[in-house]
Protein backbone atom coordinates (compact mmCIF):
# COMPACT_ATOMS: atom_id res chain seq x y z
CA UNK A 1 0.00 0.00 0.00
CA UNK A 2 1.55 3.63 -0.82
CA UNK A 3 1.31 6.28 1.95
CA UNK A 4 0.03 9.08 -0.67
CA UNK A 5 -1.41 8.38 -3.93
CA UNK A 6 -0.85 11.77 -6.25
CA UNK A 7 -4.92 12.99 -6.93
CA UNK A 8 -5.85 12.93 -10.60
CA UNK A 9 -4.93 15.89 -13.26
CA UNK A 10 -6.00 18.72 -11.67
CA UNK A 11 -8.13 21.42 -13.95
CA UNK A 12 -5.13 23.11 -15.01
CA UNK A 13 -3.23 20.12 -16.17
CA UNK A 14 -0.82 19.68 -13.46
CA UNK A 15 -0.52 17.22 -11.00
CA UNK A 16 -0.31 17.96 -7.11
CA UNK A 17 0.23 15.54 -4.46
CA UNK A 18 -2.04 15.29 -1.24
CA UNK A 19 -0.51 14.48 1.54
CA UNK A 20 -1.94 11.73 4.17
CA UNK A 21 -1.80 12.03 7.63
CA UNK A 22 -1.28 8.44 8.63
CA UNK A 23 0.65 7.44 11.34
CA UNK A 24 2.71 4.03 10.55
CA UNK A 25 1.73 1.76 13.14
CA UNK A 26 3.45 -1.28 12.49
CA UNK A 27 6.75 -0.62 14.34
CA UNK A 28 4.75 0.11 17.27
CA UNK A 29 2.71 -3.00 17.04
CA UNK A 30 6.13 -5.06 16.12
CA UNK A 31 7.92 -3.57 19.64
CA UNK A 32 4.73 -4.34 21.61
CA UNK A 33 4.91 -7.79 20.31
CA UNK A 34 8.04 -8.16 21.14
CA UNK A 35 7.74 -6.76 25.12
CA UNK A 36 4.84 -9.18 25.21
CA UNK A 37 6.52 -12.38 24.40
CA UNK A 38 9.46 -11.30 26.83
CA UNK A 39 7.01 -10.80 29.23
CA UNK A 40 5.47 -14.24 28.60
CA UNK A 41 9.04 -15.82 29.22
CA UNK A 42 10.30 -14.35 32.29
CA UNK A 43 7.21 -14.67 34.33
CA UNK A 44 7.22 -18.38 34.27
CA UNK A 45 10.95 -17.97 35.43
CA UNK A 46 10.66 -15.52 38.17
CA UNK A 47 7.97 -17.46 39.72
CA UNK A 48 10.54 -20.10 39.76
CA UNK A 49 13.32 -18.72 41.78
CA UNK A 50 13.98 -19.57 45.46
CA UNK A 51 15.89 -17.06 46.44
CA UNK A 52 12.56 -14.46 46.67
CA UNK A 53 11.98 -13.09 50.68
CA UNK A 54 8.81 -12.05 51.33
CA UNK A 55 7.99 -10.46 54.41
CA UNK A 56 4.46 -11.38 55.84
CA UNK A 57 2.51 -8.84 57.52
CA UNK A 58 2.67 -9.97 61.48
CA UNK A 59 -0.17 -8.65 63.82
CA UNK A 60 1.09 -5.94 65.94
CA UNK A 61 -0.24 -2.99 67.93
CA UNK A 62 -3.89 -4.39 67.94
CA UNK A 63 -5.43 -7.38 69.53
CA UNK A 64 -6.36 -9.96 67.60
CA UNK A 65 -9.84 -11.00 66.32
CA UNK A 66 -11.29 -13.74 68.49
CA UNK A 67 -13.57 -16.19 67.25
CA UNK A 68 -15.39 -18.97 69.52
CA UNK A 69 -13.12 -21.87 68.75
CA UNK A 70 -15.12 -24.64 70.98
CA UNK A 71 -16.94 -26.14 67.65
CA UNK A 72 -14.13 -25.41 65.66
CA UNK A 73 -11.71 -27.88 63.58
CA UNK A 74 -8.02 -26.92 64.02
CA UNK A 75 -5.38 -27.92 61.57
CA UNK A 76 -1.88 -27.75 62.49
CA UNK A 77 0.56 -27.28 60.02
CA UNK A 78 4.46 -28.54 61.39
CA UNK A 79 7.82 -26.81 60.54
CA UNK A 80 8.40 -29.80 58.28
CA UNK A 81 5.11 -29.62 56.38
CA UNK A 82 3.49 -32.05 57.88
CA UNK A 83 -0.64 -31.47 58.36
CA UNK A 84 -2.23 -33.12 61.54
CA UNK A 85 -5.50 -32.23 63.65
CA UNK A 86 -4.68 -31.44 67.55
CA UNK A 87 -5.69 -34.61 69.49
CA UNK A 88 -5.82 -35.32 73.25
CA UNK A 89 -3.38 -34.59 75.75
CA UNK A 90 -1.80 -32.84 72.88
CA UNK A 91 -0.89 -35.80 70.78
CA UNK A 92 -1.20 -34.87 67.14
CA UNK A 93 -3.20 -37.17 64.76
CA UNK A 94 -1.08 -36.47 61.22
CA UNK A 95 -3.29 -37.22 57.77
CA UNK A 96 -1.71 -39.07 55.67
CA UNK A 97 -2.43 -37.16 52.69
CA UNK A 98 -4.43 -34.61 51.27
CA UNK A 99 -6.85 -36.59 50.19
CA UNK A 100 -7.95 -37.75 54.10
CA UNK A 101 -7.14 -33.94 55.24
CA UNK A 102 -10.44 -33.03 52.87
CA UNK A 103 -12.05 -36.39 53.33
CA UNK A 104 -12.05 -34.87 57.38
CA UNK A 105 -13.06 -31.76 56.30
CA UNK A 106 -15.99 -32.63 54.51
CA UNK A 107 -17.30 -35.32 57.40
CA UNK A 108 -17.29 -32.47 59.64
CA UNK A 109 -19.00 -29.98 57.23
CA UNK A 110 -21.54 -32.30 56.92
CA UNK A 111 -21.72 -32.90 61.16
CA UNK A 112 -22.04 -29.14 61.06
CA UNK A 113 -24.46 -29.09 58.70
CA UNK A 114 -26.87 -31.60 60.54
CA UNK A 115 -26.15 -29.82 64.01
CA UNK A 116 -27.36 -26.96 62.30
CA UNK A 117 -23.80 -25.27 63.04
CA UNK A 118 -21.80 -22.97 60.94
CA UNK A 119 -18.20 -24.78 60.21
CA UNK A 120 -15.20 -22.72 61.24
CA UNK A 121 -11.83 -24.07 60.44
CA UNK A 122 -8.41 -22.63 61.95
CA UNK A 123 -5.39 -23.22 60.60
CA UNK A 124 -2.60 -23.24 62.68
CA UNK A 125 0.38 -23.31 60.76
CA UNK A 126 4.36 -22.93 62.21
CA UNK A 127 5.97 -19.84 62.08
CA UNK A 128 8.81 -21.48 59.46
CA UNK A 129 5.95 -23.58 57.47
CA UNK A 130 6.25 -22.84 54.07
CA UNK A 131 4.12 -20.84 52.64
CA UNK A 132 2.86 -22.60 49.93
CA UNK A 133 1.85 -25.70 52.08
CA UNK A 134 -0.73 -23.31 54.52
CA UNK A 135 -2.04 -22.02 50.88
CA UNK A 136 -2.72 -25.39 50.04
CA UNK A 137 -4.51 -26.64 53.36
CA UNK A 138 -6.37 -23.63 52.93
CA UNK A 139 -8.08 -24.43 49.42
CA UNK A 140 -8.16 -27.82 50.54
CA UNK A 141 -10.86 -26.68 53.39
CA UNK A 142 -12.60 -23.89 50.87
CA UNK A 143 -13.34 -26.28 48.02
CA UNK A 144 -14.51 -28.62 51.00
CA UNK A 145 -17.07 -26.31 51.38
CA UNK A 146 -16.51 -24.65 54.46
CA UNK A 147 -16.14 -20.48 53.96
CA UNK A 148 -15.18 -19.55 57.45
CA UNK A 149 -11.67 -20.03 57.39
CA UNK A 150 -9.07 -18.58 60.07
CA UNK A 151 -5.44 -18.39 60.61
CA UNK A 152 -4.12 -19.23 64.21
CA UNK A 153 -1.52 -15.47 64.97
CA UNK A 154 0.11 -14.72 68.26
CA UNK A 155 -0.50 -10.82 69.11
CA UNK A 156 0.92 -8.77 70.28
CA UNK A 157 4.99 -7.78 68.66
CA UNK A 158 6.94 -10.41 68.20
CA UNK A 159 10.10 -10.54 70.37
CA UNK A 160 13.34 -11.24 68.73
CA UNK A 161 14.98 -14.85 69.64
Amino acid sequence: MAMGTPAGPSPGGRHKKRLMADINVTPMVDVMLVLLVIFMITAPVIKQIEGLSVDLPQLAGQPAQTIVTEDARTIVIGQDGTIGRPGPKGSDAPYGSMTALADDVKLYREDCEKQKKTPVVVIAGDREARWERIMQVWNIVRNSGVSQISFQVESGQRTAP
